[in-house]
């Protein structure tokens, strides 16, 4: 026969939304299993909790909002507090990328310096005058400039002599550069991104798009957000020649602090951040950070009016709610050929979710992890996964992870969770009786 898992119910999972006077904490259930299904590891336990059971749906509370007047061929919103596209339009359309390249051109240069490949205050060698594209530059002389202030010509005007000057430290050469960014694209899932020069100047065969430019844009966000202190400048000197950032935005919007615009001919695209204070609860504050891919804008002016009202679209129309809290203790998984019986998972920061203003009805999360783990198991592995849904649209996922490490049993431990899994991958129980025909 086979055994009926053990489940516990406890109590709800506390949630609070942005913009509420105080913390909302609805009736929940979260459902954690004890003891393995006797399928085996390889089946995963789904388990469902609504945040607000029983209670149907209002008509129209599943509506997702889209922004109106929005000019631009492409653009993408993203909440980078939680990673989800909140609204786009065509953002897998090809487009060239312009400047928008001097984002791959600033990232290797930040894991170049990681790596101690070079140094920030080292002093690069200006590149020959005949390789440099006609384009934005920083007007470097004979003596060079150092690393630092190749990377504010870089991340603030896409400025084309600094970032040959980059390529050619790090690589030794463009063509070895462009080969290294288009690997790195390829390893970042920029699936239509192809580069062919370093500059960001115009090439035929240059090509990326928003959704592209949007990956790159958040991992160099996450691995090194010191670029936005470059990004965020407005205006930068070099050999006594000032310039002023392009991205407007930084003038009208005192939340932007990056990252860049770039105009070619009847083609104007940006990528824009902006970081605004929310309250979250009564006590709490939060940086929620929004990001704006536009691009093929018709105009400077358009593209300033569209990155705007998308960020203010994202702000306005969208609360945040926290479902867990970092390092908070969500399940336990059964544990074979380890020192220790069962594993307390986590996750490794509060997970926030933006869904639309005032409409937490229709949150709904799913829990899913393995019957079961082998040790050893390092603390921080993944070994789940809660996705969240809104209404029939799945909206968020975040990696369940071990809170613990656990070393291996000893040589009997092992041998008997052998012959556990064995058992239970023919379907029984261990603890299941044979019976045979009555005499």
């Amino acid at each position: 026969m086979v055994g009926s898992p053990s489940c516990e119910l406890s109590s709800s999972l506390p949630f609070t939304a942005l913009r509420q006077p105080r913390p909302v904490r609805p009736t929940g259930v979260r459902v954690s299993l004890r003891q393995p299904l006797s399928a085996g590891l390889a089946l995963c336990l789904a388990m469902v909790f609504a945040f607000s059971p029983g209670a149907k749906a209002q008509s129209g509370s599943n509506f997702w909002p889209m922004p109106s007047q929005i000019s631009a061929d492409s653009w993408l919103l993203i909440d980078l507090s939680t990673g989800q596209t909140l609204a786009s339009l065509n953002e897998n359309q090809p487009m060239h990328p312009g400047g928008l390249t001097a984002l791959m051109t600033a990232y290797l240069t930040f894991v170049a310096l990681r790596d101690r490949v070079i140094r920030l205050e080292q002093t690069i060698p200006s590149p020959p005058e005949a390789e440099i594209p006609p384009g934005p530059r920083i007007f470097l002389g004979a003596q060079g400039a150092s690393v630092k202030e190749l990377l504010e010509g870089v991340l603030v005007l896409a400025a084309h002599d600094a970032g040959l000057a980059l390529a050619r430290a790090i690589s030794g050469s463009e063509a070895g550069f462009v080969g290294l960014m288009n690997q790195t694209a390829q390893r970042l899932g920029m699936r239509q991104t192809v580069f062919v020069n370093a500059s960001g100047a115009f090439h035929i065969d240059t090509r990326s798009s928003a959704r592209d430019l949007a990956i790159l844009a958040s991992t160099l966000f996450q691995d090194f957000p010191d670029a936005l202190t470059y990004s965020s400048r407005r205006e930068i000197s070099f050999n006594g020649i000032r310039q002023t950032n392009p991205n407007r935005l930084l003038w009208l919007d005192r939340s932007v602090d990056g990252l860049m615009a770039t105009d070619l001919p009847g083609r104007s695209s940006a990528l824009v951040a902006a970081k605004r204070p929310q309250p979250l609860g009564t006590q709490e504050q939060v940086q929620r950070r929004m990001m704006v891919v536009i691009s093929q804008a018709e105009t400077p002016e358009k593209r300033v009016q569209d990155a705007q009202r998308l960020l203010n679209f994202g702000y306005q129309q969208f609360d945040l709610i926290r479902l867990y809290r970092q390092n908070e203790v969500s399940a336990a998984i059964r544990v074979y050929k380890g020192a220790t019986d069962s594993l307390n998972t986590e996750f490794r920061q509060d997970v926030l979710v933006a869904i639309p203003r005032n409409q937490q009805g229709g949150i709904r999360s799913e829990l899913q992890h393995p019957q079961g783990v082998v040790a050893p198991i390092v603390a921080n592995q993944p070994v789940g996964e809660l996705r969240v849904w809104f209404g029939s649209r799945q909206i968020h996922s975040v990696s369940l992870v071990a809170a613990e490490s656990v070393r291996p049993a000893g040589l009997l431990g092992r041998a008997i969770d052998s012959l556990v899994l064995w058992w239970k991958s023919l379907g029984l129980s261990p603890s299941a009786q044979a019976t045979g025909p009555s005499s």
